[in-house]
């Protein structure tokens, strides 16, 4: 319970300052599936440098927060709550499309997420207030032991 109350006031603080520090903010949710298809829910919160009309692709930092849900398995050990703080680059091309790649670092860990550091990659198509993407946060094998099933979840949101 605290974890979550903790996840709240950063978000909180997230959604406050957001428009002083960037010009850009995403609100996502979706489900979130592991390897061993077993699904949660899943909420993120994004800050976004600025994106020029010049209608070229370009770079832009993104720093993200989220929560991704627990899941009752006697097989898998995926029954804690995982909030998630992520910093790193989107690229965003002219036809609205982008990619990102963040580094994350997690509250706990689980069979999905078997460090305290991720890898959280992210491809999505966005115009106007609307955003959709497909994102993978995994830790690649690289880091920490454990099972690794990663997280891979269907985002869908809006933007202000």
């Amino acid at each position: 319970m605290r974890n979550m109350q903790l996840g709240l006031v950063a978000m909180v603080c997230l959604l406050t300052c957001a428009p002083a520090l960037a010009t850009g903010f995403d609100l996502t949710a979706g489900p979130s599936v592991t390897a061993s298809e077993r699904t949660t829910a899943a909420i993120f919160a994004s800050v976004f440098g600025e994106q020029p009309d010049d209608n070229r692709t370009h770079f832009e930092p993104i720093g993200t927060l989220g929560w991704i849900d627990s899941r009752d398995t006697r097989k898998d050990d995926l029954d804690h709550a995982v909030f998630v703080a992520a910093g790193g680059v989107r690229i965003l091309a002219a036809n609205h499309w982008f990619v990102s790649e963040q580094l994350a670092a997690t509250s706990t860990r689980t069979d999905a997420l078997s460090s305290r550091f991720e890898f959280m990659t992210s491809v999505g198509w966005q115009h106007g207030r609307f955003i959709v993407m497909l994102r993978h946060i995994s830790n690649a094998h690289l880091i920490g032991g454990g099972k690794n099933l990663g997280e891979t979840m269907l985002l869908a949101g809006v933007r202000f």
